[in-house]
């Protein structure tokens, strides 16, 4: 990859939300926080947040670059007993900030799912998507098309 980029990867957790919540936002809403906004966000605690981040099996990183996150993957890791004894990883989400796609960030970031699924013992991880484009970063992981799905939810 001759057009990655220096980044570094770091489990999100209540010392560096702030930061996370402000990527988040610039995703919702196409640009990012002004510099006071920013501050301001540093102040607020965000306790359900916290609660979350803290829950046993579930992972978030975030991708950083000169000092400023610019895209992140959820992670959990799913036991299963029965037939394998051993359970999965499951992507949740990934996402690269637009100036940041096809410079190796989202591949770093699977990095990190590769190495849960080692570290835990999983025996695969596991993710949905319907996006050809990245599907294709997918393949490139090392994940293979299983199988066709059906998404179902609870509409509240």
């Amino acid at each position: 990859m001759s057009n990655t980029i220096n980044i570094t990867i770091e489990r999100i957790n209540k010392k560096n939300y702030h930061k996370f919540n402000d990527m988040v936002y610039w995703r919702i809403n196409g640009v990012e926080k002004s510099a006071k906004e920013k501050e301001e966000n540093k102040k607020t605690i965000f306790k359900e947040v916290y609660k979350e981040l803290e829950h046993e099996g579930f992972y978030v990183y975030a991708a950083k670059y000169n000092e400023k996150f610019i895209g992140w993957i959820s992670l959990m890791y799913i036991p299963k007993i029965g037939k394998w004894h051993k359970g999965v990883i499951y992507v949740d989400e990934l996402w690269t900030a637009p100036n940041f796609r096809r410079k190796g960030v989202g591949y770093k970031l699977m990095n990190k799912a590769k190495e849960l699924e080692e570290e835990l013992g999983a025996v695969t991880t596991r993710l949905y998507t319907d996006n050809i484009i990245a599907q294709k970063l997918y393949e490139k992981c090392g994940l293979e098309i299983t199988n066709d799905a059906v998404f179902m939810e609870r509409i509240r």
